[in-house]
């Protein structure tokens, strides 16, 4: 079976985007075509990208929406993300907030039938339907410990998170790409693991090492058209 050599970087961007008012002055017909329209823009650029939509509006007052997008090809990645202001609804967003990290991959070789889009690993990202999201800095004192140091704190961190089996935790990496250096994606199928996993997380000794980790984004995944018409 033919295998392919994974890719060392894989680029995330999330987007949130809040809806203008002048979009839901429109009359039916006109929001019906923007929507539509604005979906298969969407839709088309999915085949050689990873794609989840999230709603955030009613949580957050800044947010309606976060698209979550990853590729392997940086460029590619940039000209679909400015694509999202386009055509149809997509006219009426205004971002809010961006942010851009990179998840290293491990340097060997898997099966094309393991990967989507030819670079993602299966089951890794975009699983559950809750998410909380928020970018980390850290204190300059944790650079200041040895490696084996920070090795252990990030060990007993570790071990909260996989005491729930159904949370899946991802870094990506914003160093040199945004002015973060972290950005953390928690997934989870219960949002009760997910307000326990949290609360935990808060009071292990790791958390000394935090300079930033605000704003923080609790979305929640729904397909675009039902966001669409939720919030319009």
């Amino acid at each position: 079976m033919e295998k392919t050599k994974k890719s060392a970087s894989i680029y995330s961007s999330f987007m949130f985007v809040k809806l203008q008012p002048e979009f839901r002055r429109l009359i039916s017909n006109e929001k019906l075509a923007a929507k539509q329209e604005f979906e298969n823009m969407v839709g088309s650029c999915q085949e050689k990208l990873f794609l989840r939509t999230y709603m955030v509006s009613g949580l957050r007052a800044d947010s309606d929406i976060l698209f979550w997008r990853m590729s392997d090809d940086l460029a590619y990645l940039q000209d679909t993300c400015s694509r999202t202001f386009s055509s149809g609804a997509g006219r009426y967003l205004t971002p809010v907030h961006s942010f851009l990290g990179v998840h290293h991959g491990p340097e060997s070789t898997a099966l094309k039938k393991d990967l989507d889009f030819g670079f993602l690993p299966k089951d890794t990202f975009g699983r559950h339907r809750y998410m909380l999201l928020h970018p980390v800095v850290k204190a300059h004192t944790w650079y200041e410990l040895s490696e084996v140091e920070r090795e252990n704190l990030m060990a007993e961190r570790a071990i909260v998170v996989n005491r729930f089996r159904e949370i899946q935790e991802n870094f990506f990496l914003s160093f040199g790409l945004d002015e973060q250096e972290i950005i953390v994606a928690r997934e989870a199928k219960s949002l009760e693991d997910l307000i326990s996993a949290t609360q935990e997380l808060r009071q292990q000794r790791i958390k000394n090492y935090t300079a930033v980790d605000k704003p923080v984004f609790l979305c929640l995944g729904r397909d675009l058209r039902e966001i669409l018409d939720a919030i319009c």
